[in-house]
């Protein structure tokens, strides 16, 4: 389950990078807990009405990927997944990077989805 999981949560944080995900506001709504807060890497923090407007205004979207994956168990309803964020430029460069971390839950409404509850970006210099 461990593994399934973890491929899940990958791949909804990666929907999460993808400009087609970051401009529906139904999805955003579905994938982001109502509680959802997040600290940018700025060090501010953002609640989820801020970060869905946000995203959903977003135009200039440079390309995002992600790599280093790591699952933790905290109960059988809650996870913390940590990983590398970095954006590529137009000749492959390897610009920005921030360590990454997501507390997913599972959704109250549907014990089968999985919302994120918390994300935290912080800069690194590698």
């Amino acid at each position: 389950m461990t593994r399934d999981l973890r491929v899940l949560l990958m791949q909804n944080e990666q929907r999460l990078h993808h400009t087609e995900t970051r401009s529906q506001r139904t999805l955003l709504e579905k994938l982001l807990h109502r509680d959802f807060f997040e600290i940018g890497r700025s060090g501010q923090r953002y609640d989820r009405e801020h970060v869905i407007s946000a995203l959903v205004r977003e135009t200039d979207a440079q390309k995002i990927q992600s790599d280093n994956f790591a699952l933790s168990l905290l109960d059988d309803r809650c996870v913390l997944l940590t990983y590398r964020s970095f954006t590529v430029d137009e000749q492959g460069s390897i610009g920005r990077q921030t360590l990454r971390t997501s507390l997913w839950v599972k959704s109250a409404d549907d014990p089968t989805e999985w919302q994120m509850r918390f994300h935290q970006g912080t800069p690194t210099d590698e």
